[in-house]
């Protein structure tokens, strides 16, 4: 008995059903949220749109001592990302030459450490007065997060250094999943 390709093939039919839970799942988006981007993508069998948001749990951070901060980067979208960019902004304190360096981490930070390591360095070294967009592939996954850390050296007064977050849907957005049939 031969089977035909168009009925009764189980990886089609379950391929068709994960389609359809992440487009119930996936809509409606929350268009204009900070940090959101809508994607689509177009074929057979592929996922047709959906939204990617990130959150961070703290946008400004001032440094008056020497003592690193910490965000967290939540995913709460419904698209998976393969990057992030992060747009990062110091203040021109009233005197000094503060610089800051950015760690991202997929686990909470312990102690000053990223799983007793140091974490993946996001940039390099950020001075006063400067913004700068800086891309890292180190990503939260969905409905999950990663961690920043936020190290600066030689603060004498007081400055704040503004984060934020941004996608480019072209390379950071993962390429919608095709079914081999």
């Amino acid at each position: 008995m031969t089977r035909s390709p168009v009925r009764d093939h189980p990886a089609r039919t379950a391929a068709v059903a994960a389609v359809l839970v992440v487009l119930a799942a996936a809509l409606p988006g929350r268009a204009g949220a900070a940090g959101a981007v809508r994607a689509t993508a177009s074929g057979a069998e592929s996922v047709a749109s959906g939204v990617w948001t990130a959150t961070l749990s703290a946008t400004s951070l001032t440094f008056t001592t020497n003592t690193n901060q910490t965000s967290t980067v939540t995913n709460t979208g419904t698209v998976a990302l393969v990057g992030i960019s992060y747009k990062i902004t110091v203040s021109n304190p009233a005197s000094g030459s503060p610089t800051f360096k950015i760690f991202v981490c997929a686990v909470p930070w312990s102690g000053g450490t990223c799983s007793g390591g140091a974490g993946t360095a996001v940039g390099g070294t950020f001075s006063k007065n400067t913004t700068t967009t800086v891309n890292s592939a180190v990503v939260p996954a969905l409905a999950g997060a990663v961690y920043l850390q936020v190290e600066p050296t030689a603060v004498t007064f007081s400055t704040t250094v503004t984060l934020g977050t941004s996608i480019n849907s072209t390379t950071q957005l993962r390429a919608a999943i095709h079914t081999n049939q």
